[in-house]
């Protein structure tokens, strides 16, 4: 059975998907800041570009006679979730001063998400930073203390046993007597910006 080229566009979709899935555990969609990370261009280029790569994955293998038997559903599917071990394929390993560099599609493929997720880094940066910025300038300690603590107790991924920890943290960074009030500010701006203990 030949799988039809309509199938591909299910091979694109679910890689799409996959990455999306892969992007939004690493940036947190939606993330506290207010930001909307799905505004970026390098955020829906990156998805397009894994779904163009599972479309090309697709026609490389549908040709092949292994491939001839299967379910054209079960086809498309297959590849959309498996792309990305074909676009990690290492084909040798060489070692280069006492480091091992993979040669292969791999090689590609990381430096490729590196150099977006970079850029979709400093999106989320330049933007929690004037989130913190302005909750430091519009804010004394008291009100920053209660957002935080307000922000803790509303947050439903969190667990008992987290929620517990992050209130303990909070009430350490209020009373730490090493820290002047605009570092305490700042401290409980970041998290309020970004979700982070710092």
């Amino acid at each position: 059975m030949q799988h039809s080229a309509w199938f591909s566009v299910l091979s694109a979709a679910i890689a799409g998907g996959v990455t999306l899935f892969d992007m939004d555990q690493t940036f947190i969609v939606g993330d506290v800041s207010g930001y909307r990370v799905y505004r970026s261009v390098w955020w829906w280029g990156f998805i397009v570009v894994n779904s163009v790569t599972a479309v090309a994955v697709f026609f490389g293998l549908r040709a092949l006679a292994a491939f001839q038997g299967w379910n054209s559903w079960l086809f498309a599917a297959g590849i959309g979730v498996t792309y990305l071990a074909f676009v990690r394929l290492k084909f040798a390993t060489v070692s280069y001063q006492n480091a091992e560099i993979p040669i292969g599609l791999d090689t590609f493929y990381e430096s490729g998400r590196q150099f977006v997720f970079k850029r979709i880094n400093e999106e989320i940066k330049a933007n929690r930073a004037q989130r913190a910025q302005r909750l430091i300038d519009d804010n004394d300690l008291k009100a920053l203390g209660n957002k935080v603590r307000l922000d803790i107790n509303l947050d439903a991924l969190l667990t008992p046993e987290e929620r517990k920890t992050r209130l303990a943290w909070l009430l350490t960074v209020l009373q730490d007597p090493g820290f002047d009030e605009e570092q305490k500010k700042t401290t409980l701006a970041v998290y309020l910006a970004s979700g982070t203990q710092v």
